[in-house]
């Protein structure tokens, strides 16, 4: 039995097809290009903030590589709220201070 599932983010969707796996768990899937261009930083900036090379975040872009769970996640964070998860992760990049929680 093929089960599919559809993962939302903030600018869109993917249909996921699962194979007969009933213990698998769906990735939040979102676009890193959309991410990226949303959260307002070029490809270096975000590369940096991500802490990985041009190229690997590039890689994600044009979908010659995917991302990690933890790294969907982040990019999940980035997606709904940019401006706040970047100055978090900008902070924290240059050991200027710790998250802020609330």
């Amino acid at each position: 039995m093929v089960s599919t599932k559809i993962q939302f983010c903030k600018r869109g969707y993917r249909v996921m097809k699962n194979s007969t796996s009933a213990n698998k768990e769906p990735f939040e899937i979102c676009d890193p290009h959309s991410v990226r261009s949303n959260a307002g930083l070029d490809l270096a900036e975000m590369a940096n903030l991500m802490g990985m090379s041009e190229a690997g975040y590039e890689a994600w872009e044009k979908g010659t590589r995917r991302p990690g769970r933890p790294a969907f996640k982040l990019l999940y964070l980035l997606d709904n709220n940019p401006k706040e998860i970047v100055a978090q992760l900008s902070r924290l990049k240059s050991g200027t201070g710790e998250i802020e929680t609330q």
